[in-house]
């Protein structure tokens, strides 16, 4: 089978090399591959990609705003770090490099776009930075890889139409604004409504769910991706597929939710299975998760999104 999953060993970003003394997110993908690898008894293959440059960043960020990058301060903001956690003296690269590592994952949300159109579907193991807008970063996400993957695919002739349909727990409130008066790029989120950001943006079609609705979120889930789809044609979706809605998650904010895996599983096999069935091209990317568990989540979709490829697994997961 041609790869169709895209992942750097790079992608690995360890916090204590930019002077933070703070545990930072695991590195779901490389979790995934290994289950993988014991599912099927031998190693997924997938691609590296290349880091995007400033020119493809442009194209969604102002350039003041990527200058700023180059200042310390802005990181620890974005990160929501203190600066008592932040020991420069302790740094192995300097603080503004981290957006090294932005680029690669970004560049890898736009090969698993390209890979999509040519493949039907396909995934990058990370990135989904939906919460950066034009002009700043939040929520940890410094630069939108998914806004700047259709900008990019738009501008060389590839696609005219695209849908991000959003499933993170939190609102996909950067790419909202990105696209919020582009008839071009239909935006889809359904999120929690009591969960940050306390402000939300307006997308072409949201879908907040209350702590007391969340046994209804296939449900709504299901009925929003009807609608949404008979409002709009897609040439290509990307699927930012959080796990951050489920059980096992620890971030304290995302408590309003705490799903099953059998919920998770199946809301990834609904988005995946509706554009499968259709022939619409879709890529993933990971966006929100924190813990050690939550690359449950991530596996269960990769392998529904390999099943639909035309891979055979033969067995059901079992937690390794």
């Amino acid at each position: 089978m041609q790869p169709r999953l895209v992942f750097s060993p790079q992608y690995k970003t360890p916090i204590s090399d930019f002077g933070f003394d703070k545990p930072f997110a695991l590195d779901r993908g490389e979790m995934v591959l290994k289950q993988l690898e014991l599912d099927l008894g031998a190693a997924v293959p997938y691609l590296e990609p290349k880091p995007i440059g400033d020119e493809e960043i442009l194209l969604v960020h102002t350039s003041e705003y990527l200058k700023t990058l180059q200042i310390p301060k802005t990181w620890i903001d974005l990160f929501e770090f203190k600066e008592s956690e932040y020991f420069p003296d302790r740094a192995k690269r300097p603080l503004p490099d981290i957006l090294n590592d932005f680029k690669l994952k970004s560049g890898g949300t736009l090969l698993a776009a390209q890979l999509s159109l040519e493949l039907g579907l396909a995934a990058n193991l990370g990135a989904g930075y939906h919460h950066a807008f034009p002009d700043q970063g939040r929520g940890y996400c410094a630069i939108n890889d998914i806004a700047i993957a259709i900008k990019f695919l738009q501008k060389q002739g590839c696609i005219k139409k695209a849908m991000i349909v959003d499933l993170d727990f939190h609102q996909g409130d950067g790419t909202a604004k990105v696209f919020q008066n582009d008839p071009s790029v239909f935006t889809f989120s359904v999120h929690s409504e009591e969960g940050w950001p306390e402000i939300k943006q307006k997308s072409d079609l949201d879908i907040p769910i209350k702590q007391s609705e969340k046994d209804l979120y296939l449900e709504k889930t299901s009925a929003g991706l009807t609608k949404a789809l008979s409002k709009f044609a897609p040439d290509m979706v990307i699927y930012v597929a959080g796990s951050d809605p489920y059980e096992k998650d620890v971030l304290p904010g995302t408590s309003f939710f705490r799903l099953p895996l059998s919920v998770m599983k199946e809301r990834d096999e609904l988005v995946i299975d509706t554009f499968a069935d259709q022939g619409i091209p879709l890529s993933s990317v990971f966006a929100g998760g924190y813990g050690p568990d939550v690359w449950e989540v991530h596996y269960l979709s990769i392998r529904r999104l390999l099943e639909r490829s035309g891979l055979s697994f033969g067995q059901t997961f079992t937690r390794r």
